[in-house]
């Protein structure tokens, strides 16, 4: 491989003619300059330069190499640029993982605002859902996942990860506009949704994890009439009058919901989440961008019905 630094030397006596000059003009002794012009020889296996009395002159070869120095020499003061760059965050590369409403509310439009304002910055977003995102984090697949609260998460004070909130996400109640409780603005968890038919995702799932521990600290067990995992297919069937369910409002905005009615709830679940990265890195300007989008995350309406026909 060809020493970058004897191409230096070589572009050196190209501007010098001599080796003493060159070898003063890089602050090195002339043996040391005729030491490395026949190693670069040696390396590139041509003759570079012909000596003309106590001139030496490039040969064809030499110049055809400067040419690819040229480029080069460019490259590494772009390199050198790109890293400053990066040392001040102005430029950066970064994987991201996230579950998928949270890739929907918050890293989409956080990494869609970022390429206005952090131009030099290039994220891959990539689905990674709680169970995976703390290994994909320590094998170096992702630089950064925005997960939540659940066992999979690392345990607090964890020397291999750093762990920053970015929201408190509570789950509402999502109801056909012709349900009982639809023209009520104050729903309390137990008083009002102990007795109703319940729209949920299998056990062992974290929205049924989370949701049943919130039920089970008001005193009841959901009535579970239906198991469904996706949330369009339950904002379906709760259209279709078949039942009610409490949502993590990050699972409701954004999706068509047509005649339905989204409800805050006393004393409801919820779950935190959090942006994950391996100690010592710095998650910005990505965290910062998280954050004002979930500051802009929409939440139900106070007036008296939500509806929808189009």
């Amino acid at each position: 491989m060809i020493d970058v630094r004897r191409l230096q030397l070589l572009r050196a006596l190209d501007e010098h003619h001599t080796v003493a000059g060159t070898a003063e003009a890089l602050h090195v002794t002339p043996s040391a300059v005729s030491q490395q012009l026949a190693t670069l020889s040696k390396e590139t296996g041509v003759t570079l330069v012909e000596r003309q009395g106590r001139r030496f002159l490039l040969t064809g070869a030499a110049r055809v190499l400067l040419e690819h120095a040229d480029v080069i020499f460019a490259e590494m003061e772009r390199a050198k640029a790109d890293l400053a760059s990066y040392a001040d965050g102005a430029v950066g590369v970064a994987r991201v993982g996230s579950f998928s409403t949270g890739i929907s509310d918050l890293l989409g439009p956080a990494v869609a605002g970022l390429r206005e304002s952090h131009p030099g910055w290039r994220f891959e977003i990539v689905q990674a859902e709680p169970e995976e995102s703390t290994e994909m984090l320590r094998t170096g697949e992702l630089d950064l996942a925005i997960t939540m609260s659940s066992v999979h998460l690392p345990h607090n004070g964890s020397p291999e990860f750093r762990a920053d909130p970015i929201m408190v996400e509570p789950f509402d109640a999502v109801l056909p506009y012709h349900h009982p409780l639809a023209n009520s603005t104050d729903l309390e968890l137990a008083a009002d949704l102990a007795d109703v038919d319940w729209i949920m995702s299998a056990p062992g799932t974290a929205w049924y994890d989370c949701v049943t521990a919130a039920c089970n600290q008001a005193g009841f067990q959901p009535r579970i009439v239906h198991t469904v995992d996706e949330f369009s297919a339950v904002l379906s069937l709760v259209q279709a009058g078949l039942g009610m369910a409490l949502v993590p409002r990050l699972g409701w905005t954004g999706l068509p919901a047509p005649n339905l009615v989204v409800r805050s709830v006393r004393n409801t679940a919820r779950r935190h989440i959090v942006a994950l990265s391996r100690a010592g890195a710095d998650p910005e300007p990505l965290l910062s961008a998280v954050r004002e989008a979930a500051a802009k995350v929409p939440v139900p309406s106070g007036g008296p019905l939500i509806t929808s026909t189009g």
